[in-house]
């Protein structure tokens, strides 16, 4: 960091105010989404999953229908300050480990549930990423000797950094109150850490402590860092050669991280029950024809997610930089062949130690991430926020490129022009799309806040609200409701619980009947509930109402049912 150049750090300030700017931009703007709301209901100590009610007996709506401020309640509700042990204990019924729920019951508690205030920390968090990845790309820079040096080390890294810093892709997650801007805030920090013992050979204890610690906050923070953690002992052994220390400090960085999860074993091992229970989780369909597609254009979006003519960018980059990278192999094949005859060829000896490092990062993650997906026949690895700690090796494998691309030009093969273009083209194009994506698309998903103000601008105040996909939907429109809206979710199970004759058509026979002739039912659906909407429809025909025009908000679509008059 010393060595780094005065203009270097003038443009590195430039680039963290614009990541300022647009991750602080709004906050508030945006309507809470279901899973904010699981973000506070959990980070209290709540639940809101009405599976994970029914796998204990118990149901999650009640058996009438209540204020909107009960519901709003039983996420919100307080069990105190600092109360991690009730926010393990619903955690016995989810898929997520207990870090950033714990760090946001702090933060709730000192600074309230405000849309605005309650995405601060990822906000944070996202800003630090972009400071991390400019320290992380310096370190490889410096691992790396032979291809940057001079102007390419500061570019190399520049590049990286601004890539992270005006992608919609981060803005979109740093500006979401969940655990993802942390997530990779952790994973460039333990990167930076695994370069820096190859270069020292494993010869620092209090590395390998912090990089333990690093890699435990993960895994309590989201159990698909796991992958990464994998990423991280196979760099260690494969650059680390034949270095007893960098095997031993592998083995005991593994046995500390193992011994710092010890306390969440137990939980752990309920959350594995309850999975095994709750298939819907881990429910989908994996197409092999289909996922190579699926996989650039995810690829594409932490670059482009709006701009299609502008995923060709990237494709142009990555293939004029292959076609250089594999013409100067063959060129040097036949010196390399007898120069090396005697010499065990290695993954970092074929390619630049940055570049085997980068290329090992995707692999390990997607590769990782698809056999996952094989074994428990399901579709994460086609979203893109499962493949989020990819990212920054997409980022970091861009920089390398267009930095290999620069080098060719200034040994006169290619005009000096050309990838001064390209990278000014593809940096414009993310910060279109990060400006389309702040102004035009930042509220696509404000479907409680749309739906309950259409709802309490036209609703009588004897009206009865149905939800039919309960739990967070439920407590999201709650949030946004008059408090003394009657509400009522109805969860959906199976089939069966909307067939004639059930307990559950018994109960909303029963409560419609008792409604004013003035009062109406409003159904609430999110777009996929088709056919329990059809359902409830009928059972509404059938009680003599008729239904109003729908009305489509982003993610929802309501209708006000009225009574016939007889």
């Amino acid at each position: 960091m010393k060595r780094v150049k005065p203009w270097a750090w003038a443009l590195l300030v430039i680039i963290l105010v614009v990541a300022a700017m647009t991750r602080f931009y709004k906050l508030e703007e945006k309507s809470l989404w279901s899973d904010e709301i699981a973000t506070i209901a959990t980070s209290m100590g709540n639940s809101i999953d009405p599976e994970a009610f029914a796998l204990r007996g118990d149901r999650f709506d009640p058996s009438h229908p209540v204020p909107a401020s009960v519901y709003l309640s039983k996420a919100t509700q307080s069990h105190g300050a600092g109360n991690w042990g009730q926010t393990a204990e619903v955690l016995k019924a989810n898929v997520h480990p207990p870090l950033f729920f714990m760090l946001m019951n702090r933060w709730i508690h000192q600074f309230g549930l405000e849309p605005g205030t309650l995405r601060i920390p990822a906000a944070l968090f996202g800003l630090l990423t972009v400071g991390l990845m400019f320290a992380l790309a310096l370190k490889l820079a410096d691992w790396d000797l032979e291809n940057f040096q001079g102007v390419r080390r500061e570019g190399f890294a520049l590049l990286a950094t601004a890539f992270m810093a005006f992608s919609a892709y981060q803005v979109d997650h740093a500006q979401d109150a969940r655990q993802y801007t942390l997530l990779i805030a952790l994973a460039l920090s333990a990167c930076w850490l695994v370069v820096s013992l190859i270069q020292c050979q494993g010869q620092s204890l209090w590395r390998w402590g912090l990089l333990a610690l690093l890699l435990a906050a993960g895994l309590y923070t989201q159990y698909f860092f796991g992958l990464f953690a994998a990423w991280v002992v196979v760099c260690l052994l494969v650059f680390g050669g034949r270095q007893k220390r960098v095997w031993q400090g592998t083995l005991a960085c593994c046995v500390l991280v193992l011994l710092l999860l010890l306390p969440w074993g137990s939980v752990f091992g309920q959350q594995l029950v309850f999975l095994k229970l709750a298939g819907h989780y881990t429910a989908g369909l994996w197409n092999p024809v289909q996922l190579p597609e699926k996989l650039w254009r995810i690829f594409c979006e932490f670059f482009l997610p709006e701009n299609k003519a502008g995923k060709l960018v990237p494709a142009l980059v990555l293939l004029a930089w292959g076609a250089g990278w594999g013409w100067r192999r063959a060129q040097r094949k036949q010196t390399e062949a007898g120069a090396d005859a005697g010499k065990t060829i290695g993954l970092s000896t074929v390619f630049s130690p940055v570049l085997a490092l980068i290329l090992l990062w995707l692999l390990v993650l997607v590769g990782g991430q698809i056999g996952l997906d094989l074994l428990k026949h399901s579709h994460t690895a086609t979203i893109r926020r499962y493949l989020l700690l990819a990212s920054p090796a997409v980022y970091l494998l861009m920089a390398y490129a267009l930095c290999a691309v620069f080098k060719e030009c200034s040994a006169g093969r290619m005009r000096r022009w050309l990838p001064l273009m390209i990278t000014t083209a593809m940096l414009a194009l993310m910060l279109g799309d990060t400006w389309h994506y702040l102004h035009r698309d930042h509220t696509a998903s404000d479907e409680f806040r749309l739906a309950a103000r259409q709802i309490n601008g036209e609703a009588h105040p004897q009206d009865l609200v149905l939800v039919s996909k309960t739990g967070a939907m439920a407590v999201g429109l709650a949030y946004y409701l008059k408090p003394t809206t009657r509400l009522w979710g109805i969860d959906v199970p199976t089939a069966t619980t909307l067939a004639s004759g059930s307990e559950t058509v018994k109960g909303l026979t029963a409560v419609i009947g008792q409604l004013p002739e003035s009062a109406g039912v409003w159904l609430v659906f999110s777009h996929t509930g088709s056919s329990t909407r059809n359902r409830l429809s009928g059972l509404l025909t059938d009680l003599g109402y008729r239904a109003g025009p729908e009305q489509k908000v982003p993610g929802v679509r309501l209708t006000r049912w009225v009574k016939i008059p007889e």
